[in-house]
């Protein structure tokens, strides 16, 4: 019976020590303080915030949604150009505004590195490509996606308590890709909250001091549109994403051609042009002879260009501008100009 007593009473204590245990991890979430759900409002508003602005080097690869790794080699004007540094842009810059009268043209030496706005990276080997890349940014009329108008003021500490374990920790952010990533790897079973306060820093310098979850939401959504960002000067237009896209689909005739007052088409009757995505030409004509050539995009602040090379056809092979593109039942038509001479492709896609 003694025996028996002293077993209850220590099966008593183990159990009283065990419970107290496991009280010491017990998350008690602050009663003032909203824990950080991934899918909320303020999650994304953050997100948003920490995405990677593309538009800084616009005069490089004229697309904001991407960023060019540095160092990267240009040819500026003939100028060749090593940009190690984001001032070398306005390097590049100054070649370009050295005269009005000259074509500015950009040539990228390949390969190079693409940082897009989640901070992935890729390697692309030709214009083709990155026109590509070009594409999946957003057009002028649309809204950013990334919120330029304020930033963190680094570094923001979170507390997250996992659900599973019933352990709690503590992460140091430092960074805009540090921040993205943590955001999208909260998971399901985690309770995230922000250490308050966090400072910000809006356009104008100013720093702001958030104190809760609500104020931070606030903050950022007047925001979005609180200054000019600055993306559509160097994107590239609709009918410029358009091309890059269709000259790579099919083949194209000669459908008119105009040079110093002649109308010159009937010497490339028969021929078809087909421009690849690696940057290489071929025409071929009626009886099979093949002739090859390269093509390469150049975008300005103001326009495309269009450089077509072949040995064979020295009278075409030139920096031609694009005019429009017009969409014909038949095939669509690109217009080219240069100067006072014009070139219209048409579509052959059988």
């Amino acid at each position: 019976m003694k025996i028996t007593v002293k077993i209850l009473i220590i099966l008593l204590c183990l159990f009283s020590i065990l419970s107290c245990r496991k009280d010491e991890y017990r998350y008690n979430e602050p009663i003032d303080q909203l824990p950080l759900a991934k899918e909320s409002l303020v999650a994304t508003l953050i997100e948003r915030t920490t995405l990677k602005d593309g538009s800084e080097d616009n005069i490089l690869d004229h697309a904001s949604c991407l960023t060019v790794k540095l160092p990267v080699t240009v040819t500026a004007n003939g100028n060749n150009v090593v940009v190690n540094t984001t001032d070398d842009y306005n390097t590049v810059q100054a070649i370009f505004d050295a005269s009005e009268s000259d074509e500015d043209t950009l040539i990228i030496t390949y390969p190079i590195t693409l940082i897009f706005e989640d901070f992935t990276e890729t390697i692309v080997n030709s214009d083709g490509e990155l026109n590509n890349f070009r594409n999946l940014c957003e057009s002028d009329n649309d809204e950013d996606t990334d919120i330029e108008c304020i930033d963190f003021d680094y570094p923001i500490s979170f507390t997250t308590y996992n659900t599973l374990n019933e352990k709690l920790s503590t992460e140091i952010i430092t960074s805009d890709k540090e921040l993205y990533d943590f955001i999208n790897t909260i998971e399901d079973y985690s309770i995230v909250n922000i250490n308050f306060p966090v400072t910000i820093l809006d356009f104008s310098g100013s720093l702001i001091t958030i104190n809760t979850i609500e104020e931070l939401q606030n903050t950022i959504e007047n925001a979005i549109n609180a200054c000019d960002e600055h993306d559509g000067e160097n994107n590239i237009s609709e009918d410029e994403k358009e091309f890059s896209t269709l000259i790579i689909q099919c083949s194209w005739n000669i459908d008119e051609f105009e040079k110093n007052d002649q109308h010159l088409e009937s010497q490339f009757d028969g021929y078809k042009f087909t421009f690849n995505e690696d940057g290489s030409a071929i025409a071929t004509n009626a009886s099979g002879t093949i002739y090859s050539g390269i093509w390469t995009i150049n975008l300005t602040s103001s326009d495309l260009k269009f450089t077509i090379q072949f040995d064979d056809f020295s009278i075409i092979s030139q920096t031609w501008e694009l005019k429009e593109i017009n969409h014909e039942d038949d095939g669509d038509i690109i217009d080219l100009s240069y100067e006072e001479d014009e070139l219209k492709f048409k579509q052959v896609c059988n």
